[in-house]
């Protein structure tokens, strides 16, 4: 009986969304704003005609491994366009380990985008289209050490496919989960009540000045649904991180194992190693050839992807802990090249990737 409801549930949603996919080719009705609105009611609609230029709804593919061999996943999420050059804002988690990136912006275009930077220990990533349009309209990133609990906010996104949704609440918290970025950045969240549901992920927070002061997150829930509890990066710790001139990146995401897990997980006496977990489209890792993981699997309670490289050593250092790793960024922080000594299939191998690209300021205009 339930597995019925279920699959009743599913095929009435693809039904809808089937229908919503026929309604975009229809012409929207050009709606104006009433003149007989309360002054809030004309401020906040004023501000959603003025931002929405600047968002964007993206689509994703990647490339999955099941017991029925290899296939495709797509993927929905929003963003939101914060230069002349066509960058895009959104999270990390969106775009992390896709192959394709399309962007829908606001002129109905689907346009082709590549990860510039992401960070997943923040959740933000930095995309750019691959043919920059200078007619695009770009938002302006504010101030969030400037915000208060009790403020209003507004969220732009995706949620479920539909397009351009808007919500408000006010800020609820601050939150810093103790995460630390590369020993110098907190990473810092923005909670809010604003109706923020799947697919909104990676869309702009903004205040009631239209600027951009958050990108959303995550949301906590025990039904899947929005329960009031939002998560959003704060746009100072974008900023701070996408500004650093002084570490590379490589573009992995990775897990670091230690001496004792590496131990029991490979069966092998080494000081420890990072699992790539997924490898960005366009990266340096990419670039020089390393491989992502491709087996799903579960060891002592922690999720990973294993058969993918496994990087032992950058430079002279071993990745045996999270200081080792600090310490080779901060040795190389005016480096333009760094030597990856990994693992593949029982072999050791080197490679010399060039950061040149990607140790620089990503806000700056080019």
């Amino acid at each position: 009986m339930r597995r019925s409801i279920i699959l009743g549930i599913v095929t009435s949603m693809t039904v809808f969304f089937g229908i919503a996919q026929e309604m975009d080719h229809i012409k929207p009705l050009q709606r104006k704003i009433p003149a007989n609105l309360e002054a809030t009611e004309k401020s906040v609609a004023k501000l959603y005609q003025k931002v929405l230029p600047a968002v964007v709804t993206i689509y994703t593919q990647s490339t999955i491994i099941s017991n029925k061999g290899p296939g495709r996943r797509g993927g929905l999420g929003s963003g939101v366009l914060v230069s002349g050059d066509c960058h895009i804002l959104t999270a990390a988690h969106v775009v992390n380990g896709s192959t394709d990136i399309m962007v829908k912006t606001q002129d109905g275009k689907l346009r082709k985008a590549t990860v510039l930077f992401s960070e997943p220990t923040a959740d933000i990533a930095l995309l750019k289209l691959e043919i920059p349009d200078k007619t695009l309209y770009h938002a302006t990133m504010g101030d969030s050490d400037n915000l208060a609990v009790g403020q209003n906010i507004y969220a732009i996104g995706s949620p479920y496919g539909m397009e351009n949704s808007f919500s408000s609440g006010i800020i609820s918290a601050f939150r810093g989960f103790d995460k630390i970025y590369d020993g110098s950045v907190k990473v810092e969240f923005l909670q809010t009540d604003a109706a923020i549901n799947s697919g909104n992920s990676g869309g702009p927070l903004f205040n009631s000045q239209g600027e951009v002061v958050g990108i959303a997150s995550s949301i906590l829930t025990v039904s899947g649904g929005f329960q009031g509890i939002g998560m959003a990066v704060t746009i100072n710790t974008a900023k701070h991180i996408l500004s650093f001139e002084d570490r590379p990146w490589i573009g992995i995401d990775g897990v670091l194992l230690q001496q004792e897990e590496f131990a029991k997980v490979f069966n092998r006496e080494l000081p420890g190693g990072v699992l790539v977990q997924s490898v960005a489209v366009g990266s340096p890792a990419e670039k020089a050839g390393l491989k992502a993981g491709f087996i799903n699997a579960e060891v002592a309670g922690r999720k990973l992807v294993l058969g993918g490289d496994i990087i032992i050593s950058i430079d002279d250092h071993a990745t045996c802990h999270i200081e080792c790793l600090q310490e080779a960024t901060r040795q190389k922080a005016d480096k333009n090249k760094m030597v990856i000594r990994y693992l593949r299939e029982g072999k050791e191998y080197s490679v010399d990737i060039d950061v040149s690209e990607t140790r620089r300021n990503f806000l700056e205009t080019e």
